[in-house]
């Protein structure tokens, strides 16, 4: 059943909007200052059906909770990773990034002038800064030609791996502090290393909303309950789109490059059917089909997340198995012998939505592992004792059981 605008406008203000809230009437945004940049459509479009398939899979696991993800930031991570694969293992990590019918110099290529235009914004109101870099334990350093790969196409900083700390300072660096810690402290033993993207945002709405238009409103959660929330409104001229299931509006930053998309579904479509229509070639078809309406209201909760998750079960069922897999993966492109595989992937997110506009940002870190060594744990109750092995004495003993 296909929203008709007018219902969709009452479905939004039962939804994001706040009904019978006016807000103040703004102008049209201005005209462009940035030009469309030319990327071979065949990566740009492999990466926006990973994203989607990405969001597909990551939300079935937990369908009422939320969702937040960075494709881009997950494919800039797991390119560089591919570029070190061989054999079976790139061919499946190329599989899930939906590249497998390109070659590595078109996808490399393609990915130095996407982090170049993401990098140039064009726009002063809009903040995006994307950061790579590679992390290698000292007796695991990775071959020259894999290294030199990544920082040509990649802009890749590769440091020796020497603590968490030192590498989470980074990450928090490239992403004004809002991501902290993506590597466990102490770094576990079995780490050989670290491929990781950092990606920060932060823009502007073209036109504010009015602080003084915000009211406490009710938002209706999955399971029918509803909490209350600040909701902001505003009025003005907005592109929006009637499509089948449901209806979008788009709210843009700065000089129109950038926009926040909203897509409210339809009752009986929800957003699981929403999920299953999300692919490259219909996106690109709601892009070109905003229609600008001269006075429309749109409302929107003011809010703030945070979301983390391992990727590492979305990308199997995705199809990129053997790279997780010890003595299967190969690796030899990045390591001599190619030993180390895949132990983890995990992404970090955040993000702010308010009346001045939005801030969001990302981490992906790629782990990569060796058997773990032999250990013991005392994580449970155990003696001690300290021993003067000169006068063979026992200065100390006991038992521990409760450290805490």
């Amino acid at each position: 059943m296909t929203t008709k605008l007018p219902r969709a406008a009452s479905l939004i203000a039962a939804g994001l909007l706040l009904a019978g809230c006016e807000g103040v009437f703004t102008p049209p945004p201005p005209a462009p200052t940035w030009s469309r940049v030319e990327l071979d459509e065949r990566v740009t479009d492999a990466y926006t059906d990973f994203g989607f398939e990405m969001f597909r899979q990551l939300r079935a696991d937990d369908p009422n909770g939320n969702v937040f993800i960075s494709p881009t930031s997950a494919a800039f991570a797991l390119a560089m990773t591919w570029n070190g694969a061989v054999g079976q293992t790139a061919e499946e990590m190329a599989l899930a990034l939906g590249i497998d019918h390109l070659d590595r110099q078109t996808v490399n290529e393609t990915n130095r002038r996407w982090l170049e235009a993401l990098r140039d914004t064009g726009d002063p109101e809009v903040e995006l800064a994307l950061a790579n870099s590679i992390w290698y334990r000292p007796d695991w350093q990775v071959l020259d030609d894999f290294a030199a790969r990544t920082r040509e196409f990649y802009d890749a900083e590769v440091r020796e791996m020497r603590s968490a700390e030192e590498i989470n300072g980074w990450v928090s660096d490239n992403t004004n502090g809002l991501i902290e810690d993506i590597v466990p402290s102490p770094i576990p033993g079995n780490v050989v290393t670290y491929l990781i993207n950092a990606l920060y945002f932060k823009g502007d709405w073209t036109h504010p909303f009015d602080e003084r238009q915000t009211r406490d409103a009710p938002f209706h959660r999955p399971d029918g309950s509803t909490v209350t929330v600040p909701m902001m409104s505003r009025t003005g001229e907005y592109e929006v789109l009637e499509m089948d299931g449901g209806a979008a509006v788009r709210l843009p930053y700065g000089a129109d490059r950038f926009s926040m998309v909203l897509i409210l579904p339809d009752h009986e479509v929800g957003l699981a059917g929403l999920a299953e229509r999300l692919a490259a070639a219909r996106w690109s078809e709601w892009m070109d089909g905003f229609e600008r309406w001269e006075r429309f209201q749109v409302g929107l909760p003011r809010f703030e997340l945070e979301w983390e998750s391992s990727l590492k079960a979305t990308l199997q069922a995705m199809g990129m198995e053997v790279p997780f897999e010890a003595g299967l993966a190969d690796f030899s492109d990045m390591f001599e012998g190619g030993g180390p595989w895949i132990g983890e992937v995990l992404q970090k997110t955040f993000l702010r939505v308010d009346e001045e506009g939005t801030e969001a940002a990302a981490a992906t870190s790629v782990v990569m592992i060796e058997s773990m060594p032999p250990s013991l744990v005392f994580d449970r109750p155990f003696f001690l004792a300290i021993y003067d092995h000169a006068t063979e004495t026992v200065l100390f003993l006991g038992q521990i059981t409760d450290p805490s």
